[in-house]
């Protein structure tokens, strides 16, 4: 089977390269993309040599060339002698890479996919796989409905993390970024209250318009170390403060006794491969991956979870490099991505 793949070669470098798949294991099923999403922190953290697994002798899947990419939906186009539960023609969504096929390798980190509800568009269903680490930040909490709730980034982990509260019940939501248009797809998505941090003091606004000390709930979605500290000071005594962006680096000048003992704050880290995982269930109620990957396919099909002017941009694969540049340096045209393979 001849397929396409995205390879980020070197940093700031992207090709489009043909390969020639195999056929299936007996443990295998090959998968036909229509579409995949890029996921701005990760893919960005490696475009740029960034990311600090490419370092790392311990990860060597994690080293140039690299296939990027996490969030795929497509169709079942061949499976091997040992697999039960699907057939060729299945439309699926998966964690996949930016590719045209895939072999996915069932009992492999990887090697997971769910079955599309019949009226979801696999651009729509694309998204499913990422939209799972905004998610993790409204299980994380415990109960939700009613409760306060700022998300601090509005990039699409943080406008997932916005919309699933949205869909969990809480009350009133605020979305917090310094670029109109993040905030604007947040208000088209349902949040109560936007705040614009460069206007002027975000804990003031967030305090004026809650007439409180601070949320319930604060979601930190900017993956910046410096930015936890101030999702702490967000919060209300006794509040939660979530995690979802993966903050790659040191936070400085953080006062643990005055802005997180004394306060009787929780800072939790959700990120959304861990929450899922067995020995992390407990902490996410009954959850697993498979029930997350269900209801967020559900969700999205039945429009519970809006994705309202989210996604940006729908491209062909030769534009992936472009998208990267676009995600960096035009925060204001650039939000979600989808790539089209079919």
């Amino acid at each position: 089977m001849k397929a396409r793949q995205a390879l980020i070669v070197e940093p700031f470098k992207v090709e489009i390269r043909d390969a020639n798949l195999p056929d299936p294991a007996a443990n295998q099923i090959l998968v036909a993309c229509d579409a995949s999403t890029i996921s701005a922190g990760t893919e960005l953290a490696v475009y740029t040599g960034s990311h600090q697994w490419l370092k790392d002798p311990k990860m060597p899947d994690w080293k140039f060339p690299f296939r990027p990419g996490y969030s795929a939906a497509g169709r079942v186009v061949a499976v091997g002698a040992d697999i039960q539960g699907w057939k060729p023609g299945d439309r699926v969504s998966y964690p996949g890479n930016h590719a045209s096929h895939e072999l996915l390798t069932i009992g492999h980190e990887r090697g997971r996919l769910w079955k599309m509800p019949a009226n979801l568009a696999p651009e729509k269903a694309a998204l499913a796989c990422i939209s799972r680490y905004g998610l993790g930040g409204v299980l994380r909490v415990g109960l939700t409905l009613g409760r306060s709730v700022a998300v601090l980034g509005q990039g699409i982990i943080g406008q997932f993390a916005l919309r699933c509260a949205l869909a969990a019940g809480c009350n009133p939501v605020v979305g917090i970024d310094s670029v109109a248009m993040r905030r604007l797809a947040a208000t088209a998505a349902g949040a109560d209250h936007v705040i614009d941090p460069s206007s002027g003091n975000a804990k003031e606004q967030l305090q004026a318009f809650l007439s409180a000390r601070g949320a319930e709930i604060v979601i930190d979605a900017t993956g910046v170390p410096d930015a936890v500290p101030v999702a702490m000071s967000l919060a209300c005594d006794a509040g939660q403060v979530v995690v979802v962006g993966s903050p790659r680096g040191i936070a400085k000048d953080v006062n643990f006794y005055d802005d997180l003992h004394r306060r009787y704050i929780e800072v939790l880290g959700a990120h959304g491969n861990m929450l899922f995982e067995p020995s992390h269930i407990r902490l996410a109620g009954a959850w697993d991956i498979n029930k997350a990957q269900k209801w967020l396919l559900a969700a999205l099909a039945s429009g519970r979870l809006s994705t309202e002017k989210l996604v940006t941009h729908n491209i062909k694969p030769e534009g992936i490099g472009q998208a990267y540049e676009g995600l960096m340096k035009e925060k204001d045209r650039y939000l979600g991505v989808v790539v089209n393979w079919t």
